[in-house]
């Protein structure tokens, strides 16, 4: 019985840890992409300036 309830807590760590991954992994993609648009948006205004 009391190896289920450790069983179980180990399982919702586990997700929890995955949920937390998962979540940085978005976030630094949606860094990269910001930083991305950033650099294209200085290359446009540099041109706009001349």
């Amino acid at each position: 019985m009391m190896m289920d309830y450790i069983t179980l807590a180990g399982l919702i760590l586990a997700v929890f840890g995955a949920g937390v991954a998962v979540g940085k992994l978005v976030e630094k993609i949606e860094r990269f992409f910001i930083k991305i648009e950033n650099e294209e948006h200085k290359n446009t205004s540099k041109n706009d300036r001349r």
